[in-house]
């Protein structure tokens, strides 16, 4: 059970305005991004190793939403035994989840309110 890698996922009010300065500052590319009717959501950026993740406010919080002010993503092999681990260490876990974008994923929130999720890609497997 080794954990693969850590994104750090932003959390934007004004996620176009962050996302250029992200590009002019740092040159990163857009690898993939969500974007609605009510424009940019979400985008995974890389700038030669490094790894961001810019997301959309809500305008609203939902009830019993997390909340923070940054979200870390990290990347397990093995999202069953990692969540069974955290959970026996006493740490809350959410149930897992798997997200259109086909990750298994559950979340955590440190003692600051700052979510962490913990995800497993498994878009191998949906092919």
């Amino acid at each position: 059970m080794n954990f693969d890698g850590l994104i750090p996922v932003i959390l934007c009010d004004q996620i176009d305005e962050t996302l250029a300065f992200y590009q002019r500052a740092f040159r990163y590319i857009i690898i993939k991004q969500t974007i609605t009717d009510d424009g940019l959501q979400w985008a995974h950026i890389k700038s030669d190793n490094t790894y961001l993740m810019l997301q959309k406010n809500a305008s609203e919080k939902s009830a019993g939403q997390l909340t923070g002010n940054i979200m870390l993503h990290y990347y397990t092999s093995d999202i069953t035994a990692q969540h069974r681990f955290m959970a026996a260490n006493g740490i809350y876990v959410g149930e897992i989840e798997i997200t259109p974008y086909y990750m298994s994923q559950f979340y955590v929130e440190d003692p600051e309110g700052n979510v962490i999720t913990i995800g497993q890609d498994i878009s191998a497997e949906k092919r």
